[in-house]
């Protein structure tokens, strides 16, 4: 897998991104001063409309100063009911959470201002359309950004003169953000012709993301010939012309772009310097994040060439770019090819090492990020909820304000019956209403308690069906993984490769059946050891069945329940432990014993015994110099769940592992 240099926005966002960046740096100094003066000079409607008005990455530098004014110029509108006013500040509301990246706060503001038709220009309409789509695009609820898509481009129809920049991301990236890939391809033909030729940032653009599609999708000669298409494009416009800095940046972009493409196609030698001219432009536009991916590239490159020490220079430059950046993509991937890297070099422990990080923290990211997708969905389906209940709770106020006004017309009215049967009405009704107040809090109180558990339990559910999916589809991964080791087992007559092949499926297959446990379990992070110690010493022994000779298991479990980081270590020192006395404590035997016994020693440490009356273990036996992969995951293994590890001899080879439960 290799990591994509550029998002569905296309290059072309990218490079505006930068030259707007770079023109506020230019133009900040005094701006603010001169903002400030005229916005005192201007009366409220005209205060909101200026700052309405700022480009977007001014807007968030000015808030703060204005933020005050802009809340009185709220409340005396309100008191006028200046109904534009309001809402001009709700659009900027709206806007400013967008910005800030709250696009759980944001979207309902913006679904509002569409429903109620608070927007009084098609092109304030064509903008929150705009906003909405990308917003939703961000939350990862991809068909509802293709909704809002259509209805763009119905607006942009009947209003041509509308910005075509606010119909981005087209409808191909977002096909290509549900990895849609042949969707996206056939779409963007469609496209094609509403680019306009003459701004060749988007004609560069659209080559530049039909690349990135051919690339994902399997396709890399097309992706060059686009990649290509785009640079050949960008020297048309800057024929006989000083490039820029902005302009060096786009070009090592693109051709970056290429070596990718001719990395995937294994061409490493062109790859190489291509990829070293995007290193450079990206740190010459402090777009460090893309120079670090263009080193793992290049570290890749020169792995498969075998220069290791130069693979090794730019897997360490990459990593220190990635310190200080926010991208837990790249960062797996260069602890992904650490591991690669130390396994080329000859270096299994690092190796192994650097790969358990990975897998660790790519499930700690997975579960992160899917969690995140889902939550802000659901915040958002909530918020409109809520807000559509405060909408009738406000009704209801109002009902009942009037229903008090008219108890106080009445009590009046009885004023001229006289002052003593006025006074007992008065404190009759008092009393009453005091009551039915509190027993319609009282009710109030409870209906949201209910409304709150309600909420609380089906998270809760949502949760434990989305952690049991997790589980379920590692099972799956796992289980895929053995196949393609068993299907290489197959292609190969080597016997020490086919050794090796097996002893990793049955590694593979011990952490399977782990999580195969789990996904049926109530439970989503403890399980019962005894079953799984049980299940897994049956595949086992399925596994070297030999009608030749006899093994007979002894097993002897208590209950306990460990905790999948516990679990997973104990499987695999099992499996590694029964594997090897299959294979060598009866070599020379017909039949034999052996025995697995789970015990506890105190109220928090557990025993966990296997031996066999094999042939046993060698006199001069040292763990730390033997040579054996399955011996040194023992000690490994072990060495992480902090357990003490015991081997000696006693009529056959004894292994005995005390943990912690």
């Amino acid at each position: 897998m290799t990591l994509s240099k550029k998002t569905y926005y296309s290059l072309i966002v990218t490079i505006l991104s930068f030259c707007f960046n770079y023109q506020s740096l230019l133009s900040q100094d005094g701006f603010e001063e001169r903002f400030l003066i005229d916005f005192k000079k201007q009366n409220n409607a005209n205060k909101v409309l200026m700052f309405d008005t700022l480009k977007r990455g001014k807007k968030l530098d000015m808030f703060p100063l204005i933020k005050d004014e802009l809340q009185k110029i709220k409340l005396q509108a309100q008191a006028e009911n200046k109904t534009d006013i309001l809402d001009k500040l709700y659009k900027i509301e709206g806007e400013l959470f967008y910005l800030k990246k709250n696009y759980s706060k944001a979207i309902p503001i913006f679904k509002d201002l569409l429903t109620k038709k608070k927007i009084r220009t098609y092109s304030d309409s064509a903008l929150i359309l705009h906003y909405l789509k990308k917003a939703y695009v961000h939350i990862h609820s991809l068909n509802k950004a293709i909704e809002i898509h259509r209805v763009l481009e119905r607006l942009k129809q009947s209003h041509p003169d509308i910005d075509p920049w606010l119909l981005h991301p087209k409808l191909s990236s977002i096909y290509f953000e549900m990895n849609l890939f042949k969707q996206a391809l056939d779409q963007q033909l469609l496209e094609y012709t509403e680019i306009e030729k003459t701004d060749h940032h988007m004609y560069l653009g659209y080559f530049n993301n039909r690349g990135l599609f051919w690339n994902k999708y399997g396709n890399y000669d097309s992706a060059i010939c686009c990649y290509k298409k785009a640079r050949s494009i960008f020297e048309a416009n800057h024929l006989n012309k000083k490039l820029t800095k902005t302009d060096e940046f786009t070009l090592c972009l693109i051709e970056g772009n290429i070596g990718q493409a001719y990395m995937e196609l294994k061409q490493y030698e062109k790859a190489i310097p291509l990829l070293k001219k995007d290193v450079i432009g990206s740190i010459n536009s402090e777009n460090f994040l893309n120079a670090a991916v263009s080193e793992i590239e290049l570290a890749k490159c020169y792995l498969h060439l075998k220069q290791l020490t130069t693979s090794k220079k730019y897997l360490d430059l990459a990593n220190e770019r990635l310190l200080n950046i926010d991208d837990y993509k790249s960062k797996l991937e260069v602890i992904k090819q650490y591991a690669v890297y130390y396994d080329k070099a000859g270096l299994p422990k690092l190796s192994i090492n650097y790969f358990n990080q990975y897998i660790n923290l790519r499930d700690s990211f997975e579960k992160e990020q899917n969690l995140k997708e889902v939550i802000a969905a659901h915040v958002a389906n909530q918020i409109t909820e809520k807000e559509n209940l405060i909408n009738d709770n406000q009704k209801k106020i109002e009902q009942k304000n009037k229903e008090v006004l008219r108890e106080k017309i009445i009590r009046n009215s009885l004023l001229v019956s006289g002052v003593l049967l006025i006074m007992i009405i008065i404190v009759i009704a008092y009393q009453l209403i005091k009551v039915n107040t509190q027993k319609k809090l009282l009710e109030l109180k409870n209906k949201k308690i209910k409304t709150r558990n309600s909420i609380i339990n089906k998270s809760l559910a949502e949760k434990d069906l989305l952690v049991k999916e997790v589980h379920h589809r590692v099972k799956n991964n796992l289980q895929i993984v053995s196949s393609l080791l068993k299907l290489q087992t197959l292609k190969t007559t080597n016997k020490d490769i086919q050794v090796s092949l097996g002893e990793a499926q049955d590694r593979i297959n011990s952490m399977a059946v782990l999580h195969q446990l789990l996904y049926k379990n109530n439970q989503m992070t403890r399980l019962s050891f005894k079953d799984y110690l049980t299940t897994l010493i049956s595949q086992i022994s399925s596994s070297f069945n030999s009608k030749n000779k006899h093994i007979e298991m002894k097993v002897k479990l208590i209950e306990l329940e460990l905790d999948i980081d516990t679990a997973i270590p104990l499987g695999l020192i099992t499996n590694e432990i029964m594997s090897n006395a299959y294979k060598h404590a009866f070599s020379e035997l017909e039949q034999g014993v052996i025995n697995i016994e789970l015990g506890q020693l105190t109220d928090n440490t557990y025993f966990l015994k296997i031996s066999d009356n094999g042939v046993g273990i060698p006199a001069d036996f040292d763990l730390s110099s033997i040579e054996s992969l399955g011996l040194d995951i023992v000690s490994i293994l072990s060495e992480q769940i902090d357990a003490e590890l015991k081997i000696f001899n006693n009529n056959g080879a004894h292994f005995e592992i005390v943990f912690k439960g």
